[in-house]
């Protein structure tokens, strides 16, 4: 009898030990289909590839892991969209009950997961099993949730990549708006400055400063129409004369300061433009209306080579001092019908060109500071 038992108890353990062999084989089999599936899916990673078009791309590998149903539906960029793929048919539904078992076998629950890429996009997908539960069903879930995490990826990409063009077209308008601005200005008091004429002198005087402005305005009425065009140019930076430039910007903004010293700076000639037309359009109402004498302006070249200009401007006298956290703040301004961008796009543009703008309010007005590199780099 011990032999017996002794002889079944060793069937027994041939017997699971047979059932672990074939288990663990059956295991690393679908191991190896999962890895090799999950390899081909995420090479799609590499390729250039629009956020819808990797569905039908990635559902060789869906399918082949038992997966027979995806389906989605939601919003691209305002327009609804939907889709299939595979053989929707009762995996998705609660078997009816076996006529030999009287058993009802355990639903087959789908997949649905959620995306969004913003408020621009958004999808619900669906994927419909083979199985309830499983090995099988496991290796297929880990390979449907690396599938939308590829498309949640490339979903994302897009719109981060049309948040950054609006952005930057958001920027470029913000330019655009106040150049205008500026150069409706130098219209202006061109015009004012024409009507205020009472004789002949006057009259030629007035139309010697025309034209004197006038290449100064010109160029910069084709960089508006350049830009309002879209056709960017490419510049480099180069060493200019920081003395003339700074005297033809003040110039066009209908304001003729003293300047002390000489400097050059190694900037782009289209930033150090815009940052000169911002800083003086924006202040030259305010020289010509609160002073009796020309500003003063000193230009200076500082051991660590560093150009630099130093000015300072009165408060406006219908206006509240700014606070000085307010002053580059962009759309508060410190006077009636300001539009608050000219001091904030001139600091814009000189960092853009690598300097920066600093500004010290104090009792009588602000004291500036422009900086910009010397020599190049």
């Amino acid at each position: 009898m011990a032999f017996s038992v002794l002889y079944n108890l060793s069937i027994l353990f041939v017997a699971a030990g047979l059932v672990l062999i074939a288990t663990s084989l059956h295991l690393e089999r679908r191991a190896r289909g999962f890895r090799r599936r999950m390899k081909n899916l995420l090479q799609l990673a590499s390729r250039d590839i629009e956020p819808l078009e990797l569905p039908a791309l990635a559902w060789p590998e869906l399918a082949d892991s038992g997966w027979k149903h995806l389906a989605w539906q939601g919003t691209w960029f305002g327009q609804p969209v939907t889709g299939e793929l595979g053989e929707f048919s009762e995996f998705g539904k609660a078997p009816a009950a076996s006529s030999n078992t009287n058993k009802i076998s355990k639903p087959i629950s789908p997949l649905t997961l959620e995306i969004s890429g913003g408020d621009e996009a958004r999808l619900t997908l669906t994927l419909t099993h083979t199985a309830p539960g499983g090995e099988k069903r496991m290796f297929a879930e880990h390979l449907a949730r690396v599938f939308i995490l590829l498309l949640e990826t490339r979903l994302r990409a897009r719109t981060e990549a049309l948040s950054a063009a609006l952005a930057e077209r958001a920027r470029l308008s913000l330019y655009l708006q106040h150049d205008m601005r500026n150069l409706a200005q130098w219209v202006t008091w061109v015009s004012a400055d024409f009507a205020a004429c009472t004789t002949p002198e006057a009259l030629l005087a007035a139309a010697r400063r025309l034209r004197d402005n006038a290449p100064l305005a010109r160029e910069r009425a084709e960089r508006l129409i350049d830009a309002l065009g879209q056709r960017p140019a490419s510049e480099s930076p180069q060493l200019i004369d920081l003395r003339q430039t700074v005297a033809q910007a003040a110039q066009l903004a209908g304001i003729a300061p003293e300047i002390d010293g000489e400097a050059q700076a190694w900037v782009t000639r289209t930033l150090l433009a815009r940052a000169l037309d911002n800083l003086f359009s924006n202040l030259a109402a305010v020289w010509r209306d609160a002073i009796a004498v020309n500003p003063h302006l000193q230009l200076r070249t500082t051991e660590d080579a560093v150009a630099e200009l130093h000015f300072h401007c009165p408060w406006p006298a219908d206006s509240t001092p700014l606070a000085p956290e307010k002053l580059f703040e962009p759309f508060a301004s410190g006077r009636p019908g300001g539009l608050g961008l000219g001091l904030y796009q001139a600091r814009k543009s000189l960092r853009e060109a690598g300097g920066d703008l600093q500004a010290k309010p104090a009792v009588s007005g602000v004291n500036f500071l422009l900086r910009l590199p010397a020599q190049a780099p």
